[in-house]
């Protein structure tokens, strides 16, 4: 059982891609000659390449994996076929032929669920489910559905029935081109049997090929790999069964496989590296050093097999003596981790290897040990979560598979030249963590502003995040714009580091606060000030049982104890019942509700921040333990074991919650004096440095977050999982959740009414279109909340840290309490 909440989606498997590797590589030129790593300094013209898409004539299906061998490019592509599929279609070789590789949905759907549960993660197959975030939950959606079926069809076979229900056909092939894309010509795959696939195509030097394949049974839920080996016309020559030698297993799995030089196949597992013939015996094995879990690999230019791993400081590569069985000293690379399995690309011309981050692609050289920033996704306009399988090219280009709202396709990108680069003034975006949506923001800015371009400074590598941008923004060591995440924006309003946006409102004639949902307005105003903008949002509040806490939103600590104290030993607040893991649940949010920062005054001595303690330490010192086979949460909040559900809360999990309250269920808030116990959690706060010397074009940037057209275009496309900010956004959110029959709105995309499910542990429940009801509950929820919840890391660290003492024993509520105010109020007026 897994704790947990998930969501399936019913919608139709956009795109699956299969592995292919080569022997050789292909060409890439030179690169700039910056300095190493992660040089953010460096003149991001140098590092600018133009993208073009690279058309096949005949190609069918959407392009999956691709690589160059000699003077010839590889691609495979997928095809899916809506209707039913016959079984005379299914089992006649000539029309499988005819398609190229045809299998059945069922086929397709279990082999994506073996890769996603099993955790079999390929190059492709991770880089499809970044492109396709549905993929993964539709087909084991799918495939649950239809258990009971494949059952009966079992006996339907029998009978020789001439017709099996399905939804589509899924079509592979793999095709060959001259590395202009001229000359496209099919490959014939070999033969597979029910339940299979394939995993990986790979080219020899003689320019023959062999796959590796394998096959999941449902019923015994068991995987097996194989290497084939076929002729020219797709007739299979030798079959070998490896699923032992490597003792592959659903708990194991391998994330990448190269062919060497001598035509063997090199498995980089979790522990270490297996090398096979291609007859499928064990050549060497390799056990990774200390402990790593390997991630990714790849091939340098003379043909060397490297891999890699991600530290606890820093990502690490390691070259791979076969012949010696020996590992080479471990090389940091200036990245904290490998977002991929294709974050490690083989090598040509002047570099050894390359390897990639969110920020764009690296040469390296092992000799001096000096990576150079070849390509930068920012300023070439490039989204990096759209952009996979990227190998080096011809001529110093590259190719890859990039994603968009038409499917895959594949693109090739160019080095340009920096002397005819137009000069724009840079605004630098500061972000905690880089932020997809903001990211792409960027980008369309940067491509239709003439005067204006958007750099990120990114602290995702820092190996303490957190910490260290708060002390640049303090220091005053920032950009034009901050991209705070859960940073403390009231310190550094109150500290002016953050100019005032409202008279940028006054004069814009496209944004207006009163757009702005009214309760969220009022929200994030400090002293009459706008200091920030905030384009979606969730709520985290209490939920309870409308039987326990009655229908008002709101309550006191008093009323809290009360009830806790009518249902005795036999209930708790929390599925936690750790005191800590309690006082992160209380005081996470409300961190704000004690400290002003205008005034610097603290009030960690009341009595409502002691009520708090003294709820928490009813429950107990020992670490909760998550069991498997234990009741869920919603079992314990159904029997009214567990009284509360603390969170976000969005209009999507209504129906959720009201399945797992079944009394009916009362958005009551955190306990506080005022009964405003709900919060605001704000998904992007953006603002500008009030010592920017580009406020005006800071303000162009940001205000395109709180305009009609971003809103609602990222409500009708889907892209906001929570609340939008403006008003009429807001409402074509409610009215596409609300929806009983298709309709198009304003941007031209059609909605079909909600038929998901939503599970939670071993709840599930099926959803449908919101109610009126449902949605006058959230506004409601929405219309009630006046708090911005604050995070402050530093403040819960003093907190958490004091409790100790009184949560053991040995201190009274009232000595804690002065203590943490004491410490909490230095620490504010040190940094206001």
């Amino acid at each position: 059982m897994r704790k947990g909440i998930f969501k399936k989606s019913v919608a139709l498997m956009l795109a699956a891609t299969m592995m292919i590797s080569m022997a050789g590589c292909g060409k890439s030129g030179d690169g700039s000659k910056k300095s190493g790593g992660n040089d953010e300094s460096a003149d991001t013209k140098d590092m600018v390449y133009a993208s073009e898409d690279l058309v096949l004539e005949g190609l069918q299906g959407d392009p999956g994996s691709i690589i160059i061998e000699g003077d010839k490019m590889y691609i495979s592509t997928y095809e899916w076929i809506e209707g039913k599929a016959s079984k005379d279609d299914a089992d006649n070789e000539d029309s499988a032929e005819e398609a190229g590789s045809d299998t059945e949905s069922e086929d397709a759907a279990g082999s994506d669920e073996e890769a996603d549960e099993k955790e079999a993660v390929t190059e492709s197959g991770e880089d499809n489910t970044e492109s396709s975030e549905e993929v993964d939950e539709e087909t084991s959606e799918e495939k649950g559905d239809n258990t009971e079926a494949e059952g009966d069809d079992e006996q339907a076979a029998d009978d020789s029935e001439e017709e099996i229900e399905k939804d589509g056909t899924s079509i592979e092939r793999m095709y060959m081109a001259d590395l202009d894309g001229s000359n496209l010509q099919e490959i014939k795959l070999p033969e597979m049997d029910k339940d299979e696939y394939m995993n990986q195509m790979f080219v020899r030097p003689d320019g023959t090929y062999a796959f590796l394949y394998s096959s999941y049974d449902e019923k015994k839920d068991t995987s097996l790999f194989y290497i084939v080996q076929a002729d020219e016309n797709g007739k299979v020559t030798a079959k070998e069964d490896i699923t032992k030698t490597l003792n592959l297993g659903n708990e194991s799995y391998f994330s990448k496989v190269l062919m060497d030089d001598k035509d063997n196949l090199v498995f980089i597992l979790e522990s270490g590296v297996s090398v096979l013939s291609l007859d499928g015996k064990l050549v060497c094995e390799l056990k990774a050093e200390n402990n790593v879990w390997l991630e990714g690999a790849a091939k340098t230019k003379d043909g060397q097999i490297i891999v890699g791993y991600s530290g606890e400081e820093k990502a690490s590569i390691q070259t791979v003596d076969l012949d010696s069985k020996k590992w080479g000293e471990p090389i940091e690379l200036d990245i904290r981790y490998f977002n991929g399995g294709d974050s490690l690309m083989n090598g040509s011309d002047d570099y050894d290897f390359y390897y990639k981050d969110d920020s764009g692609i690296y040469g390296y050289t092992l000799a001096d040990k000096k990576a150079t920033k070849i390509l930068d996704y920012m300023a070439s306009d490039i989204s990096s979560e759209n952009t996979y399988n990227m190998i080096s090219y011809t001529d110093g280009r590259f190719l890859s598979n990039a994603w968009d709202e038409n499917g895959s396709k594949l693109v090739v990108y160019s080095k340009v030249d920096p002397s005819t680069i137009k000069d724009k003034q840079t605004i630098t975006l500061t972000m905690l963590y880089l932020d997809d949506q903001v990211k792409q923001a960027a980008m369309d800015f940067n491509k239709n502003n003439k005067q204006y371009r958007i750099e990120i400074k990114d602290y995702s590598n820092e190996e303490d995040p957190e910490t260290k941008m708060n002390a640049d923004i303090i220091a005053g060591n920032v950009g034009d714009i901050l991209c705070f995440g859960y940073l403390p924006v009231e310190q550094y309003a109150a500290k002016g580091l953050l100019e005032d946006l409202t008279p940028y409102f006054e004069k814009d004639d496209e944004v207006n606060p009163d757009d702005i949902v009214d309760s969220l307005r009022e929200a994030i105003t400090i002293d009459g000030k706008l200091y920030y903008v905030v384009p979606s949002f969730s709520i985290s509040t209490l939920t309870a049982s409308t039987k326990d806490v009655g229908k008002e939103m709101g309550w006191t600590f008093d009323d809290m104890k009360k009830l806790l104290e009518e249902k005795g030993e036999g209930a708790r607040p929390f599925y936690s019942e750790n005191k800590t893991d309690m006082l992160y649940s209380f005081a996470g949010n409300a961190t704000t509700d004690f400290v002003d920062w205008t005034t610097g005054e603290c009030s960690f001595d009341s009595q409502d921040f002691k009520d708090i303690l003294e709820i928490c330490n009813k429950g107990t010192n020992e670490e909760t333990e998550y069991d498997e086979n234990g009741p869920s949460k919603p079992t314990l909040i159904q029997e009214g074991k567990v009284l509360f559900n603390e969170g976000s809360v969005s209009l999507d999990e209504i129906q959720l919650y009201k399945a797992m309250f079944k009394d009916g269920l009362t958005f009551i808030g955190y306990p506080d004096a005022e009964k405003q116990g709900s919060y605001f959690s704000l998904d992007t706060t953006l603002g500008i440095y009030s010592k920017s010397d580009l406020k005006d074009g800071a303000w162009e940037f940001i205000k395109t977050f709180m305009s009609k057209e971003y809103q609602g275009k990222q409500v009708s496309t889907g892209n906001v999982w929570s609340t939008p900010s403006r008003k009429d956004a807001l409402a074509l959110k409610n009215e596409i959740a609300m929806a009983t029959k298709k309709f198009t709105d304003e941007y031209g995309n059609e909605h079909e009414p909600v038929d998901s499910s939503w599970g939670w542990d071993d709840l599930e429940v099926k959803i449908g279109p919101s109610s009126q009801e449902d949605v006058d509950l959230y506004m409601e929820l929405i219309d009630n909340t006046k708090k911005i919840g604050g995070w402050n890391q530093a403040i819960l660290d003093i907190i958490i840290e004091e409790c100790k003492s009184y949560f053991a024993g040995d201190k009274s509520v009232d000595e804690t309490a002065d203590i943490i105010q004491n410490r909490v109020k230095t620490y504010v007026n040190e940094n206001r």
